[in-house]
């Protein structure tokens, strides 16, 4: 469910995508009769998928056996055919049969469109099936769950709530129906009713890894970090495999200010799996921290995997500005904008870039970014202080040094009047108490320059 759940305080970076929401139900056993020797045709059965639908076919090909009994069992069959690496096609066609051969199989309806559903095919057909299979079997819950989840995947909200209520008024004790009911209410923008909805689906399942990390999301509207980061880390120790559970926490760390620690499961996630959404959000916090290299390596790498992310375009055009780079950051606007024409983000970017090209040109101010390297603002050679002697033996304290003073430079040429007065005077004290505190326990350089920079971004922002 989570993640790109951004913060009011960030810029407009991508942090999220469906995937995370972890929306689906478990299939009802359906006791068809037994079969062969060793495996009984039983829908649901853990039963290897070979095993099973040998001993399904056994019942299918005896043209003897009765209608309906070889139609449960072909639905049996493609739930076993349906576990098979490419399978599903087989499983569909399996489902026609049956209803073909059996049309009042409330279960051959139900189960071909969950099916549809998970394919990812056409969800009004799936919608049908599983109103068809309600109206043979108006008792069914699972079929209302599943349809829930349909309508969920469409937005349409209302219709996925009654169907979650139905299931759980036939079926209390459902934790996936509370849990999906939770993401609908999530969905609607009603956090509170969501939470109440996951609190209920722990309560009757407490290791499910998927509804703690959908809790978090919903304590993450509701501004509760510390209890979204407590909800991510659980679901992360119950399943560890899961690349989503780290990215999520990782957008609660950065919604915290914490991007160390968001970059570090980040980095989890992105060890589990290369995708351009954890790259484009690991980009985000190298961004906020001001390692602006490490930024623009990632959305690159993001963009490389996916050439269609419109965020990974965004953000990096943001970053782009900050840089000077304004040809570059009017180009990803664009992009952006071409792969989602409704990104307000990107519409504004654009408008503001083209407003900066006209009054500032579209090269940076001067050359320095490129020819620069990893050198400060000022001449090594004769520097006496210190604090400058270490910027200039850490390459990333030379770069945060050069971007603080272009970025101050830029800032300025925009300001007039006493706004102007007020910069100088905090450039000023910047400097002041950085060469004074240097060398003082707890005295973090690194961070204080972070946070300069950070500062100076916002107001040319």
């Amino acid at each position: 469910m989570c993640g790109t759940h951004s913060s009011a305080q960030m810029p407009p970076f991508a942090k999220i995508s469906l995937r995370a929401f972890f929306l689906g139900a478990a299939m009802s056993l359906a006791l068809i009769g037994p079969a062969s020797a060793g495996t009984d045709c039983v829908l649901g059965s853990k039963a290897a998928p070979a095993e099973l639908i040998a001993a399904c076919s056994a019942i299918i090909d005896q043209t003897a056996n009765a209608a309906p009994d070889r139609s449960m069992a072909l639905v049996a069959r493609a739930d076993a055919n349906a576990r098979t690496s490419g399978g599903l096609s087989q499983a569909l066609r399996d489902l026609d049969r049956a209803i073909a051969l059996d049309g009042k199989n409330a279960k051959a309806w139900r189960v071909r469109g969950d099916l549809l559903r998970e394919a990812g095919g056409d969800l009004n057909r799936a919608a049908a099936d599983l109103t068809k299979a309600i109206e043979l079997d108006p008792k069914d819950a699972e079929s209302y769950e599943l349809r829930g989840v349909v309508y969920t995947n469409q937005r349409r909200l209302d219709r996925a709530l009654a169907d979650y209520d139905q299931a759980i008024k036939l079926k209390p004790d459902d934790a996936q129906a509370w849990s999906d009911r939770g993401v609908a209410y999530y969905l609607s923008g009603d956090n509170e009713k969501a939470i109440r909805n996951f609190d209920e689906a722990l309560r009757l399942e407490p290791d499910r890894a998927r509804t703690y990390t959908n809790r978090g999301a919903a304590y993450k509207k509701l501004g509760q970090l510390d209890k979204a980061v407590a909800d991510d880390g659980e679901a992360i120790r119950l399943d560890p495999k899961v690349p989503e559970y780290y990215d999520n926490r990782g957008l609660t760390h950065a919604a915290m200010g914490e991007y160390d620690k968001a970059i570090a499961d980040y980095d989890q996630a992105i060890r589990r799996e290369q995708r351009a959404n954890f790259l484009t959000n690991r980009g985000d916090s190298y961004q906020f921290k001001g390692e602006l290299g490490a930024a623009l390596s990632d959305y690159e790498a993001a963009l490389k995997l996916d050439p269609n992310f419109a965020k990974a375009y965004n953000n990096r055009a943001v970053l782009y500005k900050k840089m000077g780079e304004r040809r570059k950051a009017l180009a990803d606007y664009e992009m952006a904008l071409k792969l989602d024409p409704g990104n307000e983000n990107a519409a504004n970017g654009r408008r503001s870039m083209i407003g900066e090209i006209a009054k500032f040109g579209a090269e940076p101010p001067r050359a320095l970014n490129a020819e620069a390297g990893n050198r400060p603002s000022f001449d090594c050679a004769t520097a006496k202080r210190e604090v400058e002697k270490v910027i200039c033996a850490d390459p990333q304290l030379g770069v945060l040094d050069r971007q603080i003073a272009e970025t101050y430079e830029r800032v300025l040429r925009i300001s007039k009047g006493r706004s102007a007065g007020d910069l100088r005077k905090t450039q000023r004290a910047f400097l002041t108490t950085r060469n004074a505190s240097f060398g003082r326990p707890g005295y973090d350089l690194k961070k204080i320059m972070q946070d300069r920079l950070q500062r100076l971004n916002a107001l040319e922002s």
